[in-house]
């Protein structure tokens, strides 16, 4: 997929963005809709919660537990808290 540079956002002082009416309208972005926030090196992506598949999810977290020493089960548990609440 091609990057293409769209509009320039400005973080506010509550650590808060405001994405762009035509960009959210383009990609079906709601009110209240949750966005998963995912760090690549230098690079902040926002992901339609929805739209990423669970073995995506396992591959980013195996990686990263195994580095930082993570309580796996823990990690878990919230994120099933997280997906009852989102419902």
């Amino acid at each position: 997929m091609k990057e293409q540079l769209v509009d320039v956002v400005k973080v506010s002082s509550k650590g808060q963005i405001v994405i762009p009416k035509d960009i959210r309208k383009k990609l079906g972005v709601r009110t209240g809709e949750k966005l998963l926030v995912l760090s690549r090196d230098r690079e902040i992506l926002l992901r339609k919660a929805e739209e990423i598949s669970i073995e995506e999810i396992a591959e980013k977290v195996e990686g990263k537990t195994e580095e930082n020493c993570v309580d796996v089960d823990k990690l878990l548990d919230e994120a099933i808290e997280w997906a009852r609440r989102s419902k």
